[in-house]
């Protein structure tokens, strides 16, 4: 017991002998009491990795006794705490690691609190706080190291696990959130010889984290595992011979990981026989080796009872059963990881890991739906691992120092402002001068201005340049799209040659009707039908296989847009509807939706133009959308006439219903289209609701869009801050970005080979861009690779490669989805590992590191600051008197006017605006320095204003430009759009009739009136199609201008004369390309004819040879005549734009191959 003393027996002057007498008997006397207290605590801490059971037990006896003791509670509570940790039960260790900073000061308990805190923190996953109790402990380190010398032997012991246990805790951290040289550097910190002698838990807690893998490196891939094996052997067999299952369980589920590779598990095997042995009693298969090992650490860990160690060991048998194909087995262990004990959802890296298995497994069970929805999980848990948290600890610490340094700052500031006051109350009559009225310091402003004058003319030189950069992009689709137009009106050609074959028919079929002939005569008529159907049906084969070799073709331009941009162009057309005395209302909108934006204004003006149409004088009509969760529905009512319920259920059904027809047609294939692209357009509908006498409302559904304004505003401010050194962005680049977005769309219709070929090209051009900048490099992106060397993307992020890491980052989680669907496992290993990797690095803040070094560079600053401030509040008074000086009126007041005259530069107007507001304040009396400064001045306004000027009329002459190829690109892309419906439409509603017509014809007599109701209704039905085609074909027209025939024919330039063409150079160009294609590719020779209208040019291909027969039916219907059905388009094309109907195209057999003879009208001579 404490001896009661009395103070009264002690003088003042020998007090310190007597707290130094307490502090020596205390430390080396404890009460019993206190003894049985630290017993208690060591057998706790001895049963740590045996039995949590005991642990816990022990550690509440101690905590019970140890009212008194401090040190014993803390201690107690540590013990605690460690057994809630093991089950998971993370708020009672918490709130048990803070009552330990509440009851004691002893460092070396407060240490091991923080260090399970980190513990704590790294399992939650809680990396900000890791780092602040990563701080603590090594503060409450570096104290106990300043008297490690003086601790007592139990003192040192519980040293011994407190600094291994740091040290291993800060590794296991670094490990798991990827950074492995920090981790390397942490385990290494341990001497395991001296460090650990006595504590053989912390041993076997070295051995296996060295063991598990990522510390041992510079060696060979073989020599790292073998070394890896040996520590974790070792492991289990001191775990055995100690009894400490834990560590045993450990050391088996290690093992278990080391030898699941098949080529690892052979070498090891091979070269590590009598432990393999020793492991493997029951000599069972090396491929079921790993699963028995897992199957053993699970048992194990299940005994023991720490619920972490029991899921993670779920995990690595389900991986086990996973590599032997055992794959229900897997989800079943996966499942029990996640269920038999809920708490695990606490540890996101753990889930995380469970869920990326579970991926894995669904995608082996081809179970896509599962799959992708746990991947999705794995990849939206690894944004709580982000690697910047350390810097985001620092930036609060030294938040919190400068804030210390401002409030000093703040007082002497306001000492100096109090001094300041009361020397101008002593002295009204100072002039206070202005040291900054130099020449330098009048033509600063200039500077500056001209410094935002030259950034607005690079803007205005920017935007120029991407107005262009726009009208270019517009020009190559408007040349695609006439292409695709021109392919449409050769099949409407074909569409339109069937015609006279149904007459024919009907003809024939209309003569056995009504006249008696010989059966001889009848039959042949029987005959010829067959052969007009027969002729029918290749026509309509042709034309469908066309149909179905371009179907790919089409291309949705799919984004996501405000919905309310599209209603202000509908609001626009307000006067139609006011001429017919009905009045629209367009209601306005927020929502945003996902389509084509062309074809979702297509199908509002459709339907609203036809509510207009069946609207009567006094309406209205209302255009309004209505937004849920998954879709945005956009309606358009009117108060008309309304639908009978018969026309209202055929309103969509491809036939002409009270002039409804071809519009809503066209819109029901256009939602078609949107719901065969990908599972996110399965909410697309086209609908109708009406009342007869009461009026209609058509709708349709769209999905719903996002506008990511925080993604746009971080673009922005990355574009401001980066735009001295940033330049426009590589053409590379592009391509990867489009490849990468086909690699997205690829897997979204489950074309997964298809995927993977795009990323190919994807890295490819993502390499070529590293090439240009380092010609020099090696380190490239590759497909997969078995070794663990640091990915190439990685290393390009850390040497800070100026590449778009997003596109990287897409096309490895793509190429990861891609090969888990299609069961490559090694590939979507490697993909995976590179993802998560750099999604690591690039999702870290980097502006932390040098805000950190700022605020350190200004916490130095404030520092200083604080000395000057205080210099200069000592020296004010001495400095106020050197500080005044005498200006004479006049110059004060010519000042003034430059200074006027340069707010008035600082303003945000023009340079004209700004000169005629500084003409007034000229004055001829200005003295020659500030004469220099007025004039520099007036001349570099005046140069702005005509630099000015000049830009802006560019600008707008090319906006012109740009709007002109915009509008023509999208009136030929919506056109080409309704085509494929009416051909689409055409083929599915026609091709049933002729194989049904053919079925009647059986040589008698009963089937005529069938047979001729049959070709009737198919006639009518053909005309009706095809005539909403050929008005669709008939509204589109060619360019017609002069051009020289060597511009679109190459070959041309070897004549002797050229000769202008009057036609579109696009198609004409297309034209001669498609006939150098037929050739093979190689040049043709020409020979030219002028004529007063036409020019016949001849082009001999000789790699061609065909009989008169053949080059006769070059251009009748075929599918392998498809090329040469377009060039024969062409040229009626421009016969027909020309008003010369004698163009055209033949083919003539020659010895020398075929001659291709093509007429075109001739331009006018002397026009280009």
């Amino acid at each position: 017991m404490r001896p009661a003393l009395d103070n009264r027996l002690f003088t003042k002057g020998s007090l310190w002998l007597l707290c130094l007498w307490s502090l020596l008997f205390f430390s080396t006397c404890t009460p019993p009491d206190n003894k049985q207290v630290d017993r208690l605590n060591d057998l706790s801490y001895a049963c740590h990795y045996r039995n949590l059971d005991s642990t816990r037990i022990y550690a509440n006896r101690a905590l019970a006794l140890a009212k008194a003791y401090d040190d014993g509670q803390a201690e107690a509570l540590n013990n605690l705490a460690f057994y809630h940790i093991a089950k998971m039960q993370y708020r009672k260790a918490s709130n048990e690691l803070k009552q330990v900073a509440q009851i004691t000061d002893n460092q070396i308990e407060l240490l091991v609190a923080d260090i399970q805190q980190m513990r704590l923190c790294q399992r939650e996953s809680r990396n900000k706080e890791f780092y602040d109790y990563m701080d603590d402990a090594n503060r409450c380190l570096r104290r106990i190291n300043e008297e490690d010398g003086m601790l007592p032997t139990r003192a040192q012991k519980r040293m011994t696990y407190a600094r291994s246990e740091l040290a291993i805790v800060t590794s296991t951290y670094y490990y798991y959130i990827g950074l492995e040289q920090p981790s390397v550097k942490a385990i290494h910190s341990i001497d395991p010889d001296n460090d650990l002698r006595g504590d053989t838990a912390q041993q076997l807690n070295y051995a296996y984290n060295v063991g598990a893998g990522g510390i041992v490196s510079n060696a060979s891939a073989t020599q790292v595992a073998q070394t890896e094996f040996d520590y974790l052997f070792n492991c289990y067999l001191l775990a055995q011979k100690s009894r400490m299952p834990y560590w045993e369980a450990n050391a088996l589920q290690a093992l278990s990981e080391h030898l699941q590779d098949s080529l690892a598990r052979a070498q090891l095997v091979r070269d590590n026989p009598l432990a393999i042995r020793y492991l493997n009693p029951y000599n069972m298969a090396d491929s079921l080796l790993s699963g028995y090992l897992a199957q053993r650490s699970l048992d194990l860990f299940s005994a023991y009872g720490d619920s972490y160690q029991v899921a993670g060991a779920y995990r690595t048998l389900a991986t086990c059963y996973w590599q032997i194909g055992d794959n229900e087995s897997a989800l079943i262990c996966l499942n029990d990881a996640l269920r038999k004990d809920t708490l695990v959802n606490q540890a996101p890296d753990l889930v995380a890991s469970i869920r990326e298995q579970l991926s894995v497994v669904y995608s082996a069970l081809n179970d896509k739906q599962q799959s992708d929805y746990n991947r999705n999980i794995y990849l939206d848990l690894h944004q709580q691992t982000r690697q910047d948290r350390l810097l985001e600890s620092r930036a609060d610490q030294l938040n919190r120092s400068s804030a210390q340094l401002n409030g000093m700052i703040v007082a002497v500031v306001a000492a100096i402002v109090l001094l300041c006051v009361l020397l101008y109350v002593f002295n009204l009559l100072r002039l206070r001068s202005d040291r900054k009225n130099t020449i330098q310091a009048l033509l600063e402003p200039l500077q500056q201005w001209k410094a935002r004058n030259t950034e607005y003319f690079s803007q205005l030189k920017s935007r120029y340049e991407d107005i262009n950069e726009a009208y270019s992009l517009n020009v190559i689709h408007i040349a695609n799209n006439k292409k695709r137009s021109l392919e449409q009106r050769a099949k409407i050609s074909l569409v339109n040659s069937v015609m006279p074959f149904i007459d024919r028919m009907l003809h024939e079929i209309d003569r056995l009707r009504r006249h008696s002939e010989a059966p001889e005569v009848r039959r042949e008529r029987y005959g010829y039908i067959v052969e007009l159907i027969d002729k029918i049906d290749e026509y309509n084969t042709i034309l469908t296989q066309w149909i179905q070799m371009r179907q790919g073709e089409l291309s949705l331009h799919i984004e996501s847009f405000p919905l309310q941009q599209l209603f202000d162009v509908i609001g626009r057309s307000r006067m139609s509807f006011q001429l017919k005395g009905i009045t629209l209302n367009v209601t306005p909108t927020e929502d945003v939706v996902k389509a084509d934006r062309v074809l979702t204004l297509f199908m509002i003006n459709t339907i609203a133009d036809n509510a207009r149409k069946f609207t009567p004088k006094g309406g209205t009509v209302t255009i309004s959308s209505k937004a849920t969760e998954s879709y945005v529905e956009i309606s358009v009512e009117d108060n008309g006439q309304g639908l009978s319920t018969d026309s209202l259920s055929s309103i969509f059904d491809h036939k002409v219903y009270n002039g409804h027809g071809f519009g809503l047609m066209n819109c029901k294939g256009i939602i078609e289209k949107y719901r065969k692209i990908s599972q996110i357009f399965s909410v697309c509908q086209l609908s109708a609701e009406s009342t007869e006498g009461q009026g209609s409302r058509f709708f349709f559904r769209l999905p719903r869009g996002v506008v990511r304004l925080l993604i746009g505003v971080v673009m922005l401010m990355g574009t401001i801050t980066a735009s001295a050194t940033t330049s426009p962005r590589n053409s590379l680049l592009d391509r990867a970005s489009q490849y990468a977005d086909s690699a997205y769309f690829s897997n979204i219709r489950g074309t997964y080979e298809r995927t993977l070929l795009f990323a190919d090209t994807c890295r490819f051009y993502l390499n070529r861009f590293y090439l240009s900048q380092h010609p020099d490099g090696h380190i490239m992106m590759k497909n997969a690779d078995d070794s663990s060397a640091v990915p190439a993307e990685v290393k390009w992020y850390h040497d800070s490669l100026p590449t778009e890491y997003g596109v990287i980052l897409d096309i490895r989680n793509e190429s990861a989805v891609a090969a888990l669907a299609l069961h490559k496992w090694q590939l979507y290993q490697y993909n995976n590992k590179v993802y998560t990797q750099l999604f690591k690095e690039v999702s870290a803040d980097n502006t932390l590191s040098s805000y950190c070094k700022q605020m350190r560079r200004s916490e130095a600053n404030k520092t200083i600051a604080v000395v000057i401030l205080v210099l200069v509040l000592l020296l004010i008074l001495p400095a106020y008197y050197f500080i005044y000086y005498r200006r004479i009126l006049h110059y004060r007041y010519c000042l003034e006017k430059v200074k006027n005259i340069n707010c008035i530069l600082s303003c945000d107007t023009s340079a004209e605006h700004k000169l005629s507001e500084i003409h007034p304040l000229l004055s001829d009396r200005f003295p020659e320095k500030l004469q220099v400064v007025v004039q520099q001045i007036l001349e570099a306004l005046r140069s702005s204003a005509d630099k000015d000027k000049q830009s802006k009329e560019n600008i707008e002459l090319a906006e012109d430009e740009k709007r002109r190829a915009e509008f023509e690109d999208e009136r030929l892309h919506v056109s080409n759009s309704i085509l494929d419906n009416c051909l689409s439409t055409l083929k599915h509603e026609t091709m049933y009739y002729p194989s049904r017509i053919r079925q009647l014809v059986d040589g008698s007599d009963e089937n005529l009136q069938s047979m001729e109701e049959l070709a009737n209704y198919y006639k009518e039905l053909y005309t009706i199609l095809s005539g909403q085609a050929m008005r669709q074909v008939e509204s589109m027209h060619i360019e017609n201008v002069n051009l020289s025939l060597d511009s679109v024919l190459p070959e041309a330039k070897t004549l002797d004369t050229d000769v202008q063409l009057q036609g579109d150079r696009v198609l004409l160009k297309y034209l001669f390309d498609l006939l150098r294609k037929q050739a093979g590719g190689k040049a043709m020779t020409v020979s030219l004819e002028k004529q007063p209208k036409y020019a016949v040019i001849s082009l001999l291909a000789t790699s061609l040879h065909f009989t008169d027969r053949e080059c006769l039916n070059l251009f009748q219907p075929a599918i392998d005549h498809i090329p040469y059905l377009l060039c024969r388009q062409i040229a009626r094309d421009h016969g027909e734009a020309s008003g010369h109907r004698g163009c055209g195209i033949s083919a003539i057999p020659s010895p020398q191959g075929v001659v291709f003879v093509v007429t075109l009208p001739r331009g006018k001579e002397g026009n280009n």
